[in-house]
C-alpha cells in the first residue's frame, strides 16, 4: 500500500513544475505529522486478584490501571455493600481493558445488555498520603457511576438495571482526589443496554492533576484543528457552489466535509461535551453513524463528478442506493440495533472504497488531468478507512483517523483547482501573444480584445486583494473568539489553582462560581458559528425576565476574587429605586459585555486602583449600568473610535492580546437591547463606560418589541 502511494506520489511530481512539487511536499509532511501526533500513556505494572501496586509516581507519569479487576455480574452494588455484606465469595476477577461479552460467566459468555459492578484496590506510595491525584475515567459505555474511598466522584448518564430507567451518556471525565487512605478503593458500576459496546472497555488513567489534564487536552486541541480546518473548506466549497450550481462536485464535496467534521467532533466525546452538549446521547449516536455512510456515499458521487466515464453509472447507482437505505436504516431504528450493524457497514465502505480505487486507476490510465493527486489521497483515504475499521473494531491501538485523510485529500483537491485556473490563465497569456500578430487590418480589434484582457486581469488582481483582506479579516475574528473566551477559562483555571492551592476554600459557593463559569465558557464555544453572521445581526438571542439588582449582584460576587487579586478594589454601587426592577435580557450575551468592560478597565489601571460597578435610573424607562475606573483614561481624539472594529486604544495599558473587537460587540449586543452604550473618560482620570437597557413594562409587550 505504501509503496503505491510513493508510485502515485512521484508521478505526480514529475507532472508538475518546481513550485507545485514543493506545496505538496509540504503538505504531505505536514499530514504525516498530523496523523503521528496520538496522545498516549504508559503502563506501570499490573492489576492482580484485584489489586494494582503503584511504587512511585514521577512527575508526568500517567499510569494504566489495567490487570485483573475484581467483577460482580448482574450486580450494583455500592461501598457501603462491600463493608455491611459478606460479597467477596461471589466475586470473579476479570481482564480490564476488554468488553465484558469476551468473559465466561457460568460457562457461557456474557451478553451485550446488562449490568455489573468493577472494583479495584491501588496501593499507592506511602509519600502520596495527603496529596491531590487525578484519575482519567475514559466514556465507558454507556453509563456509569464511580466511588473513590466511598464517595462518589463522577456520574455520566443514569445506571440502572433495565433499559426503560437506564439513561446512556458519553463524556469522558477527569476526576481529582485527595489521597486520604492507602490503599484507595475504586467501585465503578456500568450499565448498557443501548449499543453494541459493554463494560470497561477503554483504560483508566492515574496520576498526577496536570499530566491527567494534559492529556485529555492534547486529544482535544488535536482533533479541533482538523475538524475547524475541515469546516472552513466544507463552507469554503458550498460558497463554490452557490456561484457554480452546475458545479456539484463542490456540493458533494462540502456534504462530504460536513458529515466527516460532525462524526470527527462526536468520536471526541470531550470536545462533543463542549460544542454539542445539547444533542441527546441517541441523536449524537446517529450522527455519529451517519457520517460514516453519507460521507463515503457523497465521496463515491464526488468521484464521479471527476471522473465520469471511468465509473459505471448503474454501479454508480447501486452504491447511492446501499449507502441510502444504511442512512435510513440508523435513522428509523434504535442505537441498540443499528450499533451491532457496524461491521457490515465497514465491509461495505471498504468495497466501496475499493471500487472508487479502481475508477481512480482507470483515470490514470487513461492520463485524466489530476488523476495522480487524486489516486493518492483516495489510497490515503483507503488507508485511514481500514485503521478505522480495525480500530473500532479494536484490533489495533492507533486512533481514528478518516478526519485527518480526510483533511490530505482537501488539499489535494486545492492543489488541482489552483492548476485548472493557472492553465486558464497561461492560455489567456497565449491568446494576448496570437493578438499581437494579426494582420493590420485587425489591429483595432486587437487593441480592443487586449484592452479586454487588461481588464480582466485588472479585476482578477482586485480579486485577489480581496481574497487576501477576507483572510486577514478571519484571522482577525479567529484572535478575537481567543480575547471573548479567555476571560471565563482563566477564572475557571484561578479559582481551580487557589482551592488546589489552599488559597480559597473548597466551599460551595466556590464552586457554584466555577461552574457557572464553566457553563459561560460552554455558551461561549457553542456561539463559534454564529460569530460571523455578527455582519447580518443574525445572532441568536435568548431574552428571559432578568431581575436587574439581583442579576448585576451575582456579577459582582462572581468577578470580585479574580479582580481584587489583582491589588484592584470593586466595589458595587446600588442608586436603584427600593422597590424591584426587570429587564428583559439575555444574560449571557450581558455578561459578555460587563466582562468586557471589567477586563478593560483592569487593563487601564494601577495595582492599587479603583474599579465600581454602578447601577442607576437616570430616567423612567431605562435603566444604566456602569463601569467607572481611575485609571489612565482615553485620548480626547480616541473617545468616539473605541467602539469601531478593529481599533486599539494608543494609550499603554497592561498587556493585552485581543483584536480590538470586544467593545464593537458589546456594542451590537447592547443595540440588540434596543439600549445606548457610551464612553466618558479624561486622560489621567480614568474612564466610566456605561449602557442603557430599556426597563421591562410587561413581560408579553417586551418579546412582541425585543422580536
Amino acid at each position: 500500500m505504501i509503496i503505491m502511494i510513493a508510485g502515485y506520489y512521484i508521478k505526480g511530481m514529475l507532472a508538475m513544475k518546481w513550485k507545485s512539487r514543493s506545496l505538496i511536499t509540504i503538505i504531505v509532511i505536514i499530514g504525516l505529522c498530523s496523523i503521528t501526533s496520538v496522545v498516549d500513556a504508559a503502563s506501570n505494572g499490573k492489576a492482580v486478584a484485584g489489586e494494582f501496586k503503584i511504587s512511585h509516581f514521577t512527575k508526568d507519569q500517567l499510569i494504566k490501571l489495567n490487570g485483573e479487576w475484581e467483577f460482580y455480574w448482574q450486580k450494583l452494588y455500592t461501598p457501603r455493600d462491600f463493608i455491611q455484606k459478606d460479597i467477596a465469595k461471589n466475586r470473579q476477577f476479570v481482564t480490564v481493558p476488554q468488553e465484558w461479552t469476551s468473559y465466561n460467566f457460568q460457562g457461557n459468555h456474557l451478553p451485550l445488555a446488562g449490568y455489573a459492578t468493577y472494583r479495584l484496590r491501588v496501593q499507592l506510595p506511602q509519600n502520596a498520603l495527603g496529596t491531590v491525584k487525578a484519575i482519567y475515567m475514559p466514556s465507558e459505555a454507556s453509563a456509569y457511576r464511580l466511588w473513590i474511598n466511598g464517595k462518589e466522584m463522577s456520574k455520566v448518564g443514569t445506571v440502572a438495571t433495565n433499559r426503560k430507567e437506564m439513561i446512556p451518556d458519553n463524556n469522558p471525565k477527569v476526576i481529582m482526589f485527595k489521597v486520604d487512605s492507602n490503599p484507595i478503593e475504586l467501585i465503578v458500576q456500568i450499565s448498557n443496554f443501548h449499543q453494541r459496546r459493554a463494560g470497561l472497555e477503554e483504560g483508566i488513567l492515574i496520576g498526577e492533576p496536570e499530566p491527567v489534564m494534559a492529556y485529555k487536552e492534547k486529544s482535544i486541541i488535536y482533533r479541533t484543528i482538523i475538524i475547524i480546518s475541515i469546516v472552513i473548506i466544507g463552507l469554503y466549497h458550498a460558497a463554490l457552489f452557490l456561484f457554480r450550481k452546475k458545479e456539484y462536485s463542490f456540493l458533494f464535496f462540502a456534504i462530504v466535509c460536513i458529515v466527516v467534521a460532525v462524526r470527527a467532533t462526536i468520536q471526541e466525546e470531550g470536545l462533543a461535551s463542549y460544542l454539542l452538549s445539547f444533542l441527546s446521547w441517541e441523536i449524537a449516536c446517529k450522527l455519529e453513524y451517519l457520517g460514516a455512510t453519507l460521507g463515503t456515499l457523497f465521496i463515491a458521487l464526488f468521484s464521479y463528478t471527476q471522473f465520469p466515464q471511468e465509473m459505471n453509472r448503474k454501479l454508480r447507482n447501486i452504491i447511492t442506493i446501499v449507502w441510502t437505505v444504511n442512512s435510513l436504516f440508523i435513522i428509523v431504528t434504535p442505537a441498540v440495533i443499528y450499533t451491532r450493524a457496524m461491521l457490515l457497514i465497514q465491509i461495505l465502505m471498504i468495497i466501496t472504497f475499493l471500487y472508487i480505487i479502481y475508477v481512480y486507476y482507470l483515470a490514470v490510465r487513461a492520463k485524466r488531468e489530476g488523476s495522480y493527486l487524486n489516486t493518492a489521497a483516495i489510497i490515503v483515504m483507503f488507508a485511514a478507512i481500514l485503521n478505522d475499521t480495525f480500530y473500532f473494531n479494536r484490533l489495533i491501538a492507533t486512533t481514528e483517523l478518516a478526519s485527518v485523510a480526510l483533511f490530505f485529500f482537501l488539499f489535494t483537491q486545492a492543489i488541482i483547482l489552483s492548476k485548472k485556473y493557472a492553465t486558464s490563465f497561461a492560455k489567456t497569456e497565449r491568446l494576448s501573444e496570437d493578438l499581437s500578430r494579426m494582420n493590420a487590418s485587425l489591429e483595432q480589434q486587437v487593441l480592443e480584445r487586449t484592452q479586454e484582457l487588461k481588464q480582466a486581469n485588472e479585476e482578477l488582481f482586485i480579486t485577489n486583494q480581496k481574497l487576501y483582506e477576507v483572510q486577514q479579516s478571519k484571522n482577525k475574528w479567529i484572535r478575537n473568539i481567543s480575547h471573548e473566551i479567555a476571560a471565563p477559562l482563566t477564572n475557571i483555571r484561578s479559582y481551580t489553582k487557589g482551592m488546589l492551592d489552599g488559597v480559597i476554600p473548597p466551599e460551595q459557593k466556590y464552586i457554584q462560581l466555577i461552574y457557572d463559569q464553566s457553563l459561560y465558557f460552554s455558551r461561549m464555544l457553542h456561539d463559534l458559528n454564529d460569530i460571523s453572521e455578527i455582519e447580518n445581526h443574525q445572532i441568536k438571542f435568548t431574552l428571559e425576565q432578568t431581575d436587574i439588582r439581583e442579576y448585576f449582584r451575582s456579577l459582582y460576587e462572581k468577578y470580585k476574587w479574580d479582580i481584587e487579586k489583582q491589588g484592584i478594589k470593586f466595589i458595587m454601587i446600588d442608586n436603584l429605586p427600593p422597590q424591584t426592577q426587570y429587564i428583559f435580557i439575555d444574560t449571557t450575551r450581558i455578561e459578555q459585555v460587563i466582562v468586557n468592560l471589567l477586563k478593560n478597565a483592569q487593563r487601564f489601571v494601577k495595582e492599587d486602583g479603583k474599579i465600581s460597578l454602578e447601577l442607576a435610573q437616570e430616567n423612567t424607562n431605562e435603566v444604566t449600568i456602569k463601569v467607572r475606573d481611575n485609571g489612565i483614561g482615553i485620548k480626547g481624539e480616541e473617545v468616539g473610535l473605541v467602539f469601531n472594529r478593529f481599533f486599539k486604544n494608543s494609550t499603554k495599558g497592561k498587556p493585552h492580546s485581543g483584536a480590538g473587537l470586544g467593545l464593537a460587540i458589546a456594542k451590537e449586543i447592547i443595540e440588540y437591547h434596543k439600549g445606548t452604550i457610551a464612553v466618558e473618560s479624561k486622560p489621567g482620570k480614568g474612564s466610566c463606560f456605561y449602557f442603557n437597557v430599556p426597563i421591562m413594562k410587561t413581560a408579553i409587550e417586551t418579546q412582541f418589541e425585543g422580536a
